[in-house]
């Protein structure tokens, strides 16, 4: 059971090593060929002014957006910024 638990569960921050609340690879690879490794955290993210699209889509996921079907195309434009 614990290893079941351990596989659901999402990597830590690499920068942090706090709680992610996104972690994707990207449909492409870098320019050396390796994949690219998406995060969002909220301990990183939030506030960082190189970054705003990070701090409305760390607010979008806060307010249930993920769990709205209505508020799909709002997250997918959050995401792709």
């Amino acid at each position: 059971m614990a290893m079941v638990e351990a596989k659901k569960r999402l990597p830590l921050c690499s920068r942090c090593r706090g709680n992610l609340i996104i972690s994707a690879v990207a449909p492409m690879d870098d320019a050396h060929g390796r994949p690219i490794h998406l995060e969002l955290c909220p301990a990183c993210d939030t506030g960082d002014t190189e970054r705003p699209a990070a701090g409305l889509l760390l607010q979008w996921c806060a307010d249930s957006g993920g769990h709205d079907l209505s508020r799909v195309e709002e997250g997918t434009i959050l995401l792709l910024q």
